[in-house]
């Protein structure tokens, strides 16, 4: 999958100073530094509908960051997803009656208009999930093999009893995460899950959705 074009960032003289950032796991300020190529991951949208301003808000946050990192003469490797296959979107295009990958095409090439009309940086990698599957597939076998993640009626979720740092970058309590898990996609009420916040890392085909290969998963 293709981002959008480059718009020219213009060398400035001198170098910039280290980014400094609020760290939410000791409630301080930290300076980043990460060596001569600094590395960022933002999860991207999910093409169901129009870019809005929360968008326009986040990704100029992490476009900031860029340029922080490339003032201070640094290579910034950015990669940013696009959640090309999800309830949401399956949901969207049953409602309006369209094919759920020709909304997701539409959806994304409206998001790469807005991003360059707003002169934010692409990222170097911009992956969709349809796309990273056959990557995905081989991680949760790994995971699942190792004992941090287990089946459920064909689905396969993660452990967070696994991680023993579970937590410990938001500092919320369980009844706060499991609200927040609620309100955004996740399932804490499903019976038959060894911890209400273990969250789902494969989906065993449902009739009527789209799937693919998932190897010693099944089908997903």
């Amino acid at each position: 999958m293709h981002a959008w074009p480059a718009s020219e960032v213009p060398a400035l003289p001198g170098q910039g100073r280290d980014l400094r950032i609020h760290d939410t796991a000791t409630g301080g300020l930290v300076t980043l530094d990460p060596g001569p190529v600094a590395r960022i991951y933002v999860c991207g949208i999910t093409p169901y509908d129009a870019t809005h301003m929360g968008h326009a808000a986040t990704y100029n946050a992490f476009d900031l960051v860029q340029r922080v990192w490339l003032d201070t003469k640094r290579q910034v490797h950015y990669v940013q997803n696009v959640t090309d296959v999800d309830d949401p979107l399956l949901e969207r295009a049953v409602r309006d009656g369209v094919d759920w990958t020709a909304l997701a095409e539409q959806e994304t090439a409206l998001f790469r208009e807005d991003m360059t009309a707003l002169r934010m940086l692409p990222p170097r990698h911009y992956i969709g999930a349809v796309e990273a599957i056959p990557g995905i597939v081989p991680l949760v076998e790994r995971l699942r093999d190792a004992g941090a993640a287990y089946e459920l009626e064909g689905d396969i979720y993660f452990s967070v009893e696994a991680d023993p740092h579970f937590g410990g970058v938001s500092h919320l309590d369980a009844s706060a995460m499991r609200l927040l898990s609620a309100e955004r996609g996740g399932d804490p009420d499903r019976p038959g899950k060894k911890n209400p916040l273990d969250p789902m890392l494969w989906m065993a085909a449902r009739e009527g959705e789209p799937s693919w290969d998932g190897g010693t998963l099944g089908r997903g």
